[in-house]
């Protein structure tokens, strides 16, 4: 087998390479184009939509539910979440009223549907730890990222100490070796078997 069939063989079984079947050497293949204008593709591309998605914070794209939902973890039976309870205290009905009365609703409202408030507390206190652990993180990789390019610069320095000295070395081998007869200096790396 060829390397050129084993590329083929190996790009078909991925999907990535459609091989059309073989032809005579005589026949020509027909290739299928299509023609496309930019007043088209501009007709096709609305505005609008691709400014609010440029717009759009990249973490803020996709709910929170929807990442929950892809992580494998289950919404609550209630479907009361802080996220709810957020939009929730938003509407208009709760903007209007002073806190102890909206307070008051909002409780006989999660009672009323069997939902308890210390879950949604223990909810957003999970939520608070992750934003704190996601900042010691981006704190620990900037550590990282400073201890590393220090160690790069000290790495540097000794190799630029070490290339000194054996220059440093060598002339000094070469000053004495006009003192004696034979080289009593070597400046040469040793190696031992021990």
């Amino acid at each position: 087998m060829s390397f050129l069939d084993l590329l083929h063989t190996v790009g078909g079984r991925l999907g990535i390479l459609e091989t059309s079947p073989n032809t005579s050497a005589g026949e020509c293949i027909k290739v299928v184009t299509r023609t496309v204008t930019l007043d088209e593709l501009t007709s096709e591309i609305r505005s609008e939509k691709v400014r609010n998605l440029a717009e759009l914070h990249t973490d803020l794209a996709i709910s929170f539910d929807k990442i929950f939902e892809a992580a494998g973890i289950p919404a609550p039976v209630h479907g009361w979440n802080v996220d709810r309870l957020q939009s929730v205290l938003r509407a208009d009905a709760y903007q209007k009223k002073d806190r102890a009365a909206a307070q008051l609703d909002l409780l006989t409202t999660l009672r009323s549907e069997s939902v308890q408030s210390e879950e949604l507390v223990r909810e957003a206190e999970c939520e608070r730890q992750i934003i704190t652990l996601d900042a010691r993180i981006q704190a620990l990789q900037s550590e990282r990222a400073r201890l590393g390019e220090r160690t790069l610069v000290e790495s540097e320095k000794l190799r630029e100490w070490i290339r000194r000295k054996r220059a440093y070395e060598r002339d000094l081998a070469s000053a004495i070796g006009f003192l004696t007869e034979r080289p009593v200096i070597s400046t040469e790396e040793t190696t031992s078997d021990e």
